[in-house]
């Protein structure tokens, strides 16, 4: 089977399992767990709370393959329920990774690359991404690291804050600080070193512990 396909097998276990015995697989299942954990970030941390019928990664370009707003391997994975197996256990090992490799991983997965069609924050370039880290770190769920918040910082996180529901509110968790990437290449290095992370513990089977 070729990385597509195991994209599109419909349980993600089962792409963990084979794993172990292809490094095809083990991409792709670093790839659903890495799509899942963005999801989680997007949207359930945000007004539009909900799963919906496409890969996050993949209409962000995420490397290696996929794309387009129907992607049957997320359909598959457990129709995006929260309480699933799958999704604790990516919860999990997203809480697990080093904080700043956590965010530069997920804002790869989530960058559009400036050639794909539409409009998004994400729709930027790899240099862009530095320059605007902290709008698009708030959109995962992260923030720069500063000595103190500055007032734009704080209005921005008051006007989040007050346009939630309780329910919204029950569920909210304030972004976490990071520090801040000077560079490119820093960026892809805590990112690069997240995906290592991820395949070594899919190697020693911790996100079948983590369920």
């Amino acid at each position: 089977m070729n990385y597509d396909d195991w994209l599109n097998v419909s349980n993600p276990w089962a792409v963990v399992e084979a794993a172990a015995r292809s490094d095809v697989a083990r991409d792709a299942a670093v790839k659903r767990i890495i799509d899942t954990m963005l999801e989680l970030q997007l949207d359930m941390r945000h007004e539009n709370i909900g799963y919906q019928p496409f890969s996050v990664a993949s209409m962000a370009g995420e490397v290696m393959g996929g794309g387009g707003r129907s992607d049957q391997a997320m359909i598959a994975a457990m129709r995006y329920h929260p309480e699933s197996a799958w999704h604790r256990a990516c919860a999990a090992l997203l809480d697990r990774l080093p904080k700043r490799q956590a965010a530069a991983m997920l804002l790869q997965a989530a960058r559009i690359r400036p050639e794909k069609m539409g409009d998004s924050d994400f729709m930027v370039t790899a240099r862009q991404m530095i320059e605007r880290q902290d709008l698009l770190l708030r959109r995962i769920g992260f923030r720069a690291k500063t000595a103190l918040p500055d007032k734009e910082e704080l209005k921005e996180l008051c006007e989040e804050v007050s346009a939630m529901s309780k329910e919204e509110m029950e569920m909210y968790k304030p972004p976490t600080p990071v520090r801040p990437f000077h560079t490119v290449k820093a960026l892809q290095d805590c990112a690069f070193k997240a995906r290592r992370l991820l395949q070594v513990w899919i190697e020693q089977k911790e996100i079948q512990g983590a369920a």
